[in-house]
C-alpha cells in the first residue's frame, strides 16, 4: 500500500512538470533552454573545449515535446500506483 501510494505522488509530480514543460507555464521550456546553454558555457570554460560554446541544438521544441511524453507517462504511473495502493 506505501509502495502504490508512493509511486503514485512520484506520478503526480511527473505530471506536473510535464504539463509545465508541455504548456510552457511560467517558462519552464524557455528556463530550460537557457540553464543548458549556461552549463555548457560553464563546461567549455572549464575544460577549454570550444565547441561547447555554441548553443545546444535542443530549442524550445525539444523540451516541449519531452514535456508531451512525460505528461501522459506521469498520469499512467499515478493510475498505476493508485491501482497498487487500492489492491493492498
Amino acid at each position: 500500500m506505501v509502495a502504490g501510494i508512493g509511486i503514485a505522488v512520484v506520478g503526480i509530480g511527473i505530471a506536473v512538470w510535464g504539463t509545465m514543460l508541455l504548456f510552457d507555464l511560467r517558462g519552464a521550456a524557455t528556463r530550460s533552454v537557457e540553464r543548458r546553454n549556461a552549463v555548457r558555457a560553464v563546461t567549455a570554460a572549464r575544460t577549454g573545449d570550444l565547441s561547447l560554446t555554441e548553443p545546444s541544438r535542443f530549442g524550445r521544441g525539444f523540451f516541449r515535446f519531452l514535456g508531451a511524453v512525460l505528461a501522459p507517462g506521469g498520469l499512467f504511473l499515478a493510475l498505476v500506483g493508485a491501482v497498487i495502493a487500492s489492491l493492498g
